[in-house]
């Protein structure tokens, strides 16, 4: 079940890459104290997520974080490709349904964890 163990480790780096401590205020606030926002940001190398109506609006990072963040998502991009080439080349010739129920039975083990694990925080 090579698929499931790519997928598994997709998303295990994700949750534990970018799981960072951030404040958030809410637009009037961010307008109020744009100057501490962006000190808190750069300075602070703190996340600052801002809020209209409750809900995340836009999201203020330091722009070591923003380049770290960019260079994470090229080569994401580049290791996903990788791996859907291997996966094909593994595949090749192999019949369409016994695929099709690999790749479902690998994406339902990845659930099954995801939500044992959020059953569990």
């Amino acid at each position: 079940m090579y698929i499931m163990y790519v997928l598994d480790i997709i998303l295990e780096y994700c949750y534990t890459r970018f799981t960072m401590v951030t404040n958030k205020v809410t637009a009037k606030e961010a307008r109020d104290n744009f100057t501490d926002v962006l000190g808190m940001a750069y300075y602070g190398k703190q996340s600052v997520v801002v809020e209209r109506g409750g809900r995340p609006f836009a999201v203020v990072i330091n722009p070591d974080e923003f380049d770290k963040y960019e260079k994470y998502k090229a080569a994401a991009r580049k290791r996903i490709g990788e791996i859907i080439e291997e996966i094909q080349v593994a595949n090749k010739g192999a019949d369409y349904d016994e695929v099709l129920k690999d790749v479902t039975e690998a994406v339902e083990e990845v659930r099954r964890k995801r939500y044992a694990r959020r059953k569990q925080a």
